[in-house]
């Protein structure tokens, strides 16, 4: 019967083995590579974040750490410039301003 749903039992995902240290350094070492080799894009993040973000503005893409500059421009490789790009256009900087919800974030 092709409608029937798979039934995932609790005991069945507890009990997968974890991956070992190693993997996980191998899993590290192949995004750092991926994102080394992806393109570089010029990102400039505003004095005007500085309060929202802290100097250097610091986050993670697929684990994997940057930290940018508040008021400097600077390369860095293409998915870590969209998500600053995100992270601004999420950042409340004035009491007037809305927040915005995660649709309008990420309609890009």
């Amino acid at each position: 019967m092709a409608n029937e749903k798979e039934v995932i039992k609790a005991e069945d995902v507890l009990k997968e083995t974890p991956s070992s240290n190693a993997e996980v350094q191998k899993s590290w070492v192949k995004a750092f590579k991926a994102f080394a080799d992806s393109p570089k894009v010029e990102v400039f993040i505003p004095d005007a974040y500085r309060s929202s973000f802290g100097d250097p503005l610091h986050f993670s893409v697929n684990g994997i750490s940057i930290m940018i500059p508040i008021g400097e421009k600077i390369k860095v490789p293409k998915p870590f410039a969209e998500h600053a790009q995100r992270m601004m256009k999420g950042a409340v900087i004035s009491k007037n301003q809305k927040r915005l919800t995660p649709e309008e974030l990420y309609e890009d």
